[in-house]
C-alpha cells in the first residue's frame, strides 16, 4: 500500500499462530484461490487477443462476466447422489465449455443442465501433484485484417 510519495507500507504481524490456526486461515482463503485459478485456467484469463488497453479491459470484463454467469449457472445443477458411492462435484471446465454453447444457442436450458449434472469429478481429498503449465503468447486478431 503506497502511504507517501516514494514510500510503501505492508502490514506484517509478529503475531505467533499455531499450525491447526494457520491451517484454518489458508482453509477460509481456498475458495478464493479456486476461484482465480478457474478464471485463469477454465474460463481464459491467461491470454488476451487485444494489445490495447481498452480492449484487455473489455476482454477481462467479459471473461468475469462468463466466470459469474457459470458459476451462477452451476450452482444450480443438483447433483443425484442416491447411486454413487463417492462425492462428486461438477467438472467446472466442463460446464465453462457448455455455457458458452448455450450463450451462442448450440444448447438449450434442459440440454445445459444435463450436461453439466453428467460431467462430474471425483472429489479426492489430499491430493497433490506438481502443475504443468505451457507457457503462451498472446495472439492478435490482425491477421483477419488480410
Amino acid at each position: 500500500m503506497k502511504s507517501s510519495p516514494g514510500f510503501f507500507e505492508t502490514f506484517v504481524t509478529n503475531t505467533d499462530y499455531s499450525p491447526e490456526k494457520l491451517k484454518d486461515l489458508y482453509a477460509y482463503r481456498w475458495g478464493i484461490e479456486t476461484s482465480f485459478r478457474d478464471l485463469k485456467y477454465s474460463i481464459g484469463l491467461t491470454h488476451f487477443h487485444a494489445k490495447k488497453k481498452e480492449g484487455i479491459l473489455q476482454e477481462i470484463y467479459a471473461r468475469f462476466i462468463n466466470f459469474n454467469v457459470c458459476k451462477w449457472l452451476t450452482s444450480h445443477v443438483t447433483i443425484k447422489t442416491s447411486k454413487l458411492k463417492q462425492t462428486y462435484k461438477i467438472c467446472f471446465s466442463d460446464a465453462v465449455y457448455a455455457c458458452r454453447k448455450f450463450l451462442r444457442e448450440e444448447l438449450t436450458s434442459f440440454q445445459l443442465e444435463t450436461y453439466i449434472a453428467k460431467h462430474l469429478s471425483i472429489i479426492r481429498p489430499n491430493r497433490t501433484f506438481q502443475r504443468k503449465i505451457k507457457s503462451q503468447a498472446p495472439v492478435s486478431f490482425t491477421y483477419r485484417i488480410s
